[in-house]
């Protein structure tokens, strides 16, 4: 769907005190789609309405990835779980001095 926007500039045909305009003076009027008779019976069937997504239903993004999101941790995290290119689970963590540790998931 195009977007266009159209300024008109339009001249004051007397005074309007009310408006803090003057005969001859320019302006430049301001509406809204609220303002355009009809608009909204023509945007209201075009406009596609999302549910939020639940791990079983989709939304604005589908349930898979809402479960992928759900799974994320917040941070800061406390250990990293990494896998190994063999397919072992490693977690990584750091000690209060900075050092970063890996050990086996499991392991000790």
């Amino acid at each position: 769907m195009k977007v266009s926007t159209k300024i008109i500039q339009l001249e004051a045909r007397a005074d309007y005190p009310d408006l803090n305009l003057v005969k001859g003076e320019t302006y430049y009027p301001a509406t809204s789609a609220d303002a355009v008779k009809g608009l909204d019976e023509v945007v209201d069937g075009k406009v596609v309405k999302y549910d939020p997504a639940t791990e079983n239903a989709d939304g604005l993004m589908s349930s898979a990835d809402k479960k992928k999101l759900n799974k994320l941790k917040e941070e800061p995290l406390s250990d990293l779980e990494l896998k190994s290119p063999n397919g072992s689970i490693f977690v990584v963590s750091v000690d209060d001095d900075g050092k970063l540790s890996a050990k086996a998931k499991g392991g000790s």
